[in-house]
């Protein structure tokens, strides 16, 4: 079981490359485990994008809006099951608006999740959607596994 920290939300190589749907796709890239001598540790998830019409991330003025999903499941008896967590585990995306004739974007998100693990030895990996300000949900991917802190 997990008990979530602080989160922050990081776009980067935002291109236009090509045209793509006006529905968002999503790639799983990675997922990677910090261990801090502190007990204080994270994972970085990153998985890239393309959106055919640009319509990606919430304006910063829309500070109740939500545009990543996602759900953590354990490894319980050999079976991922979804984990029941105290807060829903959403994000915001930055907001990006195409420049030029192309409204096609492209790029990569990362989330940075602090956590502290309240079992040792523990088998975790995430699902996750985003929706662009269309409400055009994308394709779940599905991270890697992750081991949670050895002791």
């Amino acid at each position: 079981m997990l008990v979530l920290g602080t989160s922050v939300i990081l776009f980067s190589s935002c291109k236009k490359d090509g045209t793509f749907p006006v529905t968002p796709v999503i790639e799983y890239e990675s997922l990677i485990k910090y261990t801090s001598v502190s007990n204080n540790d994270s994972l970085e998830l990153v998985f890239g994008f393309t959106d055919g019409d640009g319509d990606i991330g919430s304006p910063a003025s829309n500070t109740s809006s939500r545009d990543i999903f996602i759900k953590l499941f354990e490894m319980v008896n050999g079976v991922f099951i979804e984990a029941t967590l105290a807060a829903p585990l959403e994000y915001r995306m930055p907001y990006l608006e195409p420049a030029g004739n192309n409204n096609s974007l492209k790029g990569s998100v990362r989330i940075n999740i602090d956590y502290n693990i309240l079992k040792v030895n523990d088998t975790i990996r995430y699902e996750l959607f985003i929706k662009d300000r269309a409400d055009h949900q994308s394709n779940t991917i599905t991270t890697g596994t992750i081991i949670t802190r050895v002791e």
